[in-house]
Formats: structure tokens, sequence, C-alpha cells
């Protein structure tokens, strides 16, 4: 199987790497992949996309953080070729939905070429996502991070005091959620989650709906955990559409990570194996 491999070498665990691209290489070569294209992480993404959509690679290996895999998985949803995420950021939450090693030179190794699977996507208002999309004012925090990022401990800081100013504000922008043609629910901050492959449930949707200082801490930590469906002040419900309003015409979101501004309303769908990915090693 012929492949191509994307790197985006400022993304967090690749960046401990003085060479990515030239350690990925070799892990791939032995696990049985051709290379169409010769790496070269050197290379802004873009023009590394370029040489990688015009050579005859069958697969396309995506190395880099969750932002940098959606960039990829929506290149690739139009393009129909393969798609072969690695990890290379500090979450890699949809690296681990697919099983693979959190270290990427050891997830390279795993892969094998041949068979593929149908990996479900979701999109707000047309734009890709591939695990998640938190909507309202935790979102600044989002961006917030992505200008601190690089200044080490010092940007951490930073970022904490930030979270803290935004737990004493009061919670404003209630947002108004439609679920279906008749359900209606309203909160502050909304997290939807795309279900897992195992999974034939529809979007999962967190509407946090804000009871103090206190009560937003305990969701901040909840939802860094993964378990923030659980809180008590927390309403969790499920759909394969869902559309949310807010009073101001724009809303601020992000989607794996990364921060946008979208027209409200925002409308979330599920789209059920759209994306073709390389099998990962529990489903080869």
């Amino acid at each position: 199987m012929r492949a191509a491999l994307i790197v985006n070498g400022k993304a967090g665990r690749l960046s401990a790497l003085a060479e990515p691209d030239r350690a990925l290489e070799p892990a791939l070569a032995e696990a049985g992949f051709e290379f169409a294209a010769k790496p070269d992480a050197d290379l802004p993404l873009d023009e590394q996309w370029e040489r990688a959509l015009a050579s005859s690679a069958d697969v396309i290996f995506v190395a880099g953080g969750d932002g940098t895999l959606r960039d990829g998985a929506a290149r690739l949803l139009s393009d129909g070729r393969i798609f072969a995420p690695l990890p290379g950021g500090t979450m890699n939450r949809v690296c681990q939905r697919l099983g693979l090693p959190p270290d990427p030179i050891e997830a390279a190794r795993a892969y094998r070429p041949g068979a593929t699977i149908g990996f479900d996507v979701a999109t707000a208002n047309g734009e890709i996502f591939l695990y998640q999309s938190v909507v309202g004012t935790p979102t600044r925090l989002i961006r917030f991070r992505e200008m601190q990022r690089g200044n080490g401990l010092s940007g951490w800081w930073q970022l904490f005091k930030a979270a803290l100013r935004m737990l004493m504000r009061p919670a404003q922008h209630l947002l108004h959620i439609r679920i279906g043609p008749r359900r209606i629910i309203r909160g502050h901050a909304a997290v939807v989650t795309l279900p897992i492959s195992t999974s034939e449930g529809g979007l999962l949707l967190s509407l946090a709906q804000s009871r103090g200082i206190f009560a937003r801490l305990r969701q901040a930590v909840r939802w860094f955990r993964g378990r923030l469906a659980v809180d008590p002040n927390v309403a969790a419900r499920e759909g394969t559409r869902l559309a949310i309003h807010s009073a101001s015409p724009f809303l601020r979101l992000s989607l794996d990570g990364e921060a946008r501004i979208l027209a409200s309303p925002v409308r979330f769908r599920l789209h059920r194996g759209a994306l073709r990915v390389l099998a990962p090693p529990d489903a080869g």
C-alpha cells in the first residue's frame, strides 16, 4: 500500500522529537507501507498536503493533535483516500478512540496495510469534527490556551488565572437547544460529543445549567475527566441532529479543541461511517 505522511512538528508530543518525519518514516516502512511522496515536516502543512494529494498515495498518515487530524479528515472526506491518524498532540482523543498507542512511533508500527473502516464524523454548520464540540463561555479558555502555548509554566499559570476569572463571573448567554421537532432545553454551556465507534447512539449533548461558582468548578473538573454527563446540574440528551440557538447572532465554540465563531443557530449533524479510515490494530 502506497502512503504519504503529513506531520505537524509543532504539536505537543512531536515537538519533543528533533526530526519527527525521520522517526515516523522508518516505523511505517517496517509496518509494510511504501512511500509515494517523501515526507518533510519542515514544510508548512498546506505544502505538505499539496505534495501528498498530488502523489499516488492510497493512504495518508496525519501526525498531530486533534485539530490537525480534524483538518486532515476534512480534506480527505472530499478526496476519498484513506485517512490514518497518528497521535502527536496533548490529548489525542481521536487516536484514543481508535485504540492506538499514545506514542506516535508505536502507533505507526501498529498499523498494517489492508482493511479500512467507516468512521463517524459530525458537522457544525457544515464544519467537520471528529470528537467533540464545546459551545459557550468555556471556549474562551481554548482561545486563551492557544495564545499561551509554548510559554511553559508561565503560560499554564496565566491559563489558571483566566479560568478562575471566568468561573467567578455570572453565567451569561443562555443557550436554547432544539433536539428533534419538539424538545427544547436551556443552559449556559454545551458539550456535543460523537458516539464511540462501537455504539449505535447519536450525538451526546451535555448541557450545563449553572448553579453558582462551585457548580461550575465541579463541572469544569468533570468535563476535563470526560465525566460531565454525570453532574447533577447537567442535562444529558442524545440525537443525530440538534440545533443550538443564542440571543447573539454568533456563537463561540470549539471543534476538536480549535476555536470557531459560527452564525446562530449552530446545527449539528451526525454522519455515520462517512470517513474512510485505515483499520486500527484492534479492528484489523
